[in-house]
């Protein structure tokens, strides 16, 4: 049985869903400290006896310090996540007044590549590109997959400096060898016609890459190709004061080895 939760952070203006999901009695992300009352409110109501993280990053384990304190219930994330867990997080300010930053805790490893439910089985498939231990469950047999943060929209434009443009192309073509067709994304929530919206999003990525290479054989510079292929900014960038950037999806391209 599949459950989820749409969270909702509203500041200045701004609002930005999260949404955690309950595969039976295990929880797939924790959300962000900033929303920890609707979290703990969730936990309290629904049985919750695991806990198993897309990745790393403040909005999907924020709340996670709490469930191993207060529940003492197991909690996975993929092996290259897990030191990142052990220390409380030091994020940039836009970062912290949205989510706020989370405390240490201690998950374990995952150790292989299926994680069963009571009435799932999920292949765990690692999914660099967003963050190095981003992995997403897919339940082939019922067809749908939890995408964490690897789909979020079609058509992005703008990435962190963590991102890589080439992982995140290589992880959707690996995610779309498996057979699914519904996908449940962490800030987008739940579509019906998702295989189809993250075939768009690859082919969209595939394309942006042309784009940019090709200015980039041209002679111009990354700035002359931020200003030819992305001359206005979007609300995004000014938030993170530009932490999240044209610039970085152009230089992911252009220095990918």
């Amino acid at each position: 049985m599949i459950k989820t939760f749409k969270l909702v952070r509203r500041i200045a203006g701004q609002r930005m869903p999260v949404y955690i999901t309950l595969a039976d009695d295990t929880l797939v992300d924790t959300g962000p400290c900033s929303l920890h009352r609707q979290v703990q409110t969730i936990i309290k109501e629904h049985p919750v006896n695991s806990v198993i993280h897309t990745h790393h990053h403040e909005d999907h384990t924020g709340n996670s310090p709490w469930i191993e304190k207060q529940l003492h219930i197991p909690q996975w994330i993929h092996s290259t996540g897990a030191e990142n867990c052990r220390k409380n997080t030091m994020l940039p300010p836009y970062r912290a007044v949205f989510w706020r930053n989370r405390k240490a805790f201690h998950p374990m490893e995952l150790d292989s590549d299926v994680f069963k439910t009571k009435e799932h089985e999920f292949k765990l498939v690692h999914t660099p590109g967003h963050a190095e231990d981003h992995i997403v469950l897919i339940d082939q047999e019922r067809g749908f997959c939890l995408t964490g943060d690897l789909y979020l929209y079609h058509s992005p434009t703008s990435h962190f400096s963590f991102e890589s443009i080439a992982q995140l192309i290589h992880s959707l073509k690996k995610t779309l060898n498996y057979s699914f067709e519904e996908i449940y994304c962490s800030h987008s929530g739940y579509h019906a016609n998702g295989r189809r919206l993250m075939e768009r999003k690859l082919n969209f990525l595939v394309q942006l890459k042309t784009s940019v290479m090709e200015e980039y054989q041209k002679g111009h510079t990354p700035q002359e190709i931020r200003k030819i292929l992305f001359p206005s900014n979007k609300m995004l960038q000014y938030m993170s004061l530009f932490q999240n950037s044209p610039m970085h999806t152009i230089n992911s391209i252009i220095n990918e080895k």
